[in-house]
């Protein structure tokens, strides 16, 4: 029987799963490739069984916890993640990549080698029915292409396209416009939690160019005041000292 889980969760069934299987496939890619020795089959065929077992595991425990409504998204989630996977390791220098088209989790698991078009007929679908249930998805699609998958757009000048994709995505799930560059947005809405934004701002007065000058001309005939008047009173002070001295001499 499944779980009830608050509504701020309601993703977490598929987006905490999906961002847990690419963090170790990362570092399995690494470790397998930094074995002493390593044989890009053995690394293939190790990388292969290790995914495919943290997949089935990760399958197990959404099931248990989903409800029947849901189990459409927990299967979209598990065929996004192996065939991303299969698209990352193609895709990126590690030992066993040459060997990696004999174990393809796609093929493995779905008996198919279609994702390259299947991925984005997906998606399209996604974007014109647009349902609110379903934007748990949209948002691992969403992460799926900025993590770099191309499928059938591969070696092809479809940046555009792709970009696209990206961005229609993002306003479904986000319900607003992928624009980082506005000028009402903001990185971190904390940051801005207690400033004073009610007190209108005041300019410093304007100093004119005139007025600098005759501040300078002021303090510079102090200045000069100031010598002239230590060069004549000089003697003076000398004088007034030497009585001084003389006054208290035995």
């Amino acid at each position: 029987m499944a779980r009830n889980r608050p509504a701020s969760e309601e993703d977490d069934l598929v987006t905490g799963p999906f961002r847990a299987f690419l963090d170790e496939l990362v570092k399995a890619q690494k470790r397998f490739s930094e074995a002493p020795d390593a044989d890009p089959e053995l690394a293939a065929q190790g990388l292969s069984r290790h995914l495919l077992n943290l997949l089935e595991i990760q399958t197990l425990q959404s099931r248990r916890d989903s409800t029947r409504f849901e189990m459409e998204n927990v299967a979209d989630a598990r065929y996004l993640k192996a065939v991303l996977a299969d698209e990352i390791l193609l895709n990126t220098p590690w030992t066993g990549r040459e060997r990696w088209t004999a174990y393809l989790l796609e093929s493995t698991l779905f008996r198919t080698n279609v994702a390259g078009d299947l991925v984005f007929r997906k998606i399209e679908q996604l974007l014109s029915d647009r349902e609110p249930s379903r934007r748990g998805v949209a948002r691992l699609y969403l992460f799926g292409l900025a993590m770099g998958f191309q499928g059938k757009f591969r070696d092809t000048d479809a940046a555009a396209q792709l970009r696209n994709y990206r961005e229609e995505l993002y306003e479904f799930v986000y319900q607003r416009r992928a624009d980082l560059g506005g000028r009402d947005r903001v990185v971190a809405d904390a940051a801005y939690a207690n400033t004073l934004s009610h007190i209108a701002p005041r300019k410093l007065p304007t100093v004119s160019r005139w007025t600098v000058m005759f501040v300078l001309a002021f303090v510079s005939m102090l200045a000069i005041s100031e010598m002239l008047w230590l060069w004549q009173s000089w003697p003076v002070r000398n004088a007034l000292h030497g009585d001084a001295v003389t006054g208290v001499s035995p």
